[in-house]
Formats: C-alpha cells, sequence, structure tokens
C-alpha cells in the first residue's frame, strides 16, 4: 500500500498477487500522472527469456520516463514500447505472437485538463464533485467470440493459434507488447478536470466486481472512494473465495490507484 501526497493529487495504490506466483501488474504515480499495468499471464515457448514481472516493471519504467513529456499519451506508450523492445530484441524472438505483453491504463493532468488513455482490459473511471460517475474501457477483447480453451501449463486459455490471429489484428484486440503502432489503437481522450474528484486506475483483478460479480460501477467506485482501495481489493477476494466455477483462476492479480485532486482532498 503507498500513500502520497504529490503536488497534482493525493494517492493511494495497492496491488495484490492473485496467488503464490509473482504479481504481473505494475503501478507507477508521479505528481501529475499516474499508470496501471496488467501483464497477460504468460503463455508457453513465448520466444523471451524474461518472465512477465520483467516485462511490466520494464513497460513501466519506460512510460513514466515520457510521461511527463510533450508527447500524446498514445505516443508516449508507443515509445516505451520501442524502449522495452530495444532492451531485449538481441536475447529473445520478439516475433513470437505470444511475446509477454500487458494491458494499460495511463492518465496526466495537463492543465485544467485530465487525459486518460486505455488499452486492452484495464480501465480508468471517475467520479465528480456531483457524485455522477464516468467509466472509460476496452470492450474489444471481451467482445471476441473466442474458441474452446485447453490446458496450457495448467490454466485453460484460448490456443496460441487462436490468439495469434486475433492479438493486435485488426478486428481482434490491442495490448502493449512487441509492436509499438498498438499504441495508436488505444482508447484515448480528455475531460475537464473540473469535473473529477476522485479518479481510479485498475486492472481486471478489481473489475470482476463489475464484470463477473454483478456489482455496478457506481458500487465500485464507492467501495474504493468512499471505504479504501484496500477495503475494495478485499471485497472482490471474497467474492472469489465463493465463486465456484471451475476453469478459470480464483483470484487474479488485482491492481487499484485512487486519485484525489487537491481541492477535494478533505471530503
Amino acid at each position: 500500500m503507498i500513500e502520497a501526497r504529490a503536488a497534482g493529487w493525493e494517492a493511494r495504490a495497492q496491488s495484490r498477487p492473485g496467488s503464490a506466483a509473482p504479481n504481473e501488474d505494475a503501478y507507477r504515480t508521479g505528481g501529475d500522472w499516474a499508470l496501471v499495468l496488467d501483464g497477460i499471464t504468460r503463455y508457453p515457448d513465448d520466444g523471451c527469456v524474461h518472465d512477465v514481472p520483467w516485462y511490466t516493471a520494464a513497460l513501466a519504467e519506460s512510460i513514466a520516463d515520457g510521461i511527463t513529456g510533450p508527447d500524446a499519451l498514445a505516443d508516449v506508450l508507443a515509445a516505451a514500447i520501442a524502449a522495452v523492445n530495444a532492451r531485449h530484441e538481441s536475447t529473445c524472438d520478439l516475433g513470437n505472437p505470444v511475446s509477454p505483453g500487458a494491458t494499460a491504463a495511463l492518465v496526466r493532468r495537463r492543465g485544467d485538463r485530465l487525459e486518460w488513455l486505455v488499452l486492452g482490459d484495464c480501465a480508468v473511471a471517475w467520479r465528480g464533485p456531483d457524485g455522477a460517475c464516468r467509466v472509460e474501457t476496452d470492450g474489444r477483447l471481451a467482445a471476441l467470440p473466442g474458441v474452446p480453451a485447453v490446458e496450457l501449463a495448467g490454466i485453460r486459455r484460448w490456443p496460441v493459434p487462436y490468439v495469434a490471429s486475433v492479438r493486435n489484428r485488426e478486428g481482434g484486440f490491442w495490448v502493449a507488447s512487441t509492436d509499438p503502432e498498438a499504441a495508436a489503437r488505444a482508447r484515448t481522450g480528455a475531460v475537464p478536470l473540473a469535473g473529477v474528484a476522485d479518479l481510479l486506475l485498475c486492472t481486471d483483478g478489481l473489475t470482476r466486481l463489475v464484470d463477473r460479480y454483478g456489482h455496478t460501477w457506481p458500487q465500485l467506485l464507492a467501495a474504493v472512494f468512499d471505504r479504501g482501495v484496500g477495503a475494495a481489493l478485499d471485497l472482490v477476494r471474497a467474492h472469489g473465495d465463493r465463486d465456484p466455477r471451475p476453469g478459470s483462476k480464483r483470484h487474479d492479480d488485482a491492481t487499484a490507484v485512487h486519485l484525489r485532486l487537491p481541492e477535494f482532498a478533505s471530503l
């Protein structure tokens, strides 16, 4: 758990692994920016000597290096993907269709505007001073028809040939991996900061509350903003403990970053 007051906002964040395996999520916060990354669970024979936590840590570092500059968020992400490629192209097969990758959510404060980006199944959401909620997600992965799952390294997943046909492909879904051009497919936007009191960036380990367990987005945001990041993660873990469905991970790595604008910090 981190808690910090920066020049731009007050940040509270927490990341929890879903099992005894290393946490594949990553997050960073700065005075006027924040990011979360959800590492894609590793496929066998992915052509890389590095594990997924290495990839998400390297990508987070590279995004942080560029996010305070003048470039648009999609360009920052593209440059970060290229920078990580340069770190391991001599040791790894970056043409492998399941090379390590991540989904992403980025935000940045610029003047009186909030810029946001989502790529893959991370999310950015906020609640205004009037209590109104807004959510920005990327639904392309969830919209795919998919194919029957197979067991790969003890986890039921889509088979590699299907993933190769839809990952970072037209008509499929887009993630940060080895193709910097994927960043241009991210959903992006900007809104007036006056309409943002509390802001959440999170991975799908937390959005399970909505996607799988029947909560609404206003309920999820209330859990984070009113009860705290830890309480929200406790809630999704409690649901997972009671989830009887076979064939999927009972718990996923879960990360949430709660940002509160300074003018609302006393609320």
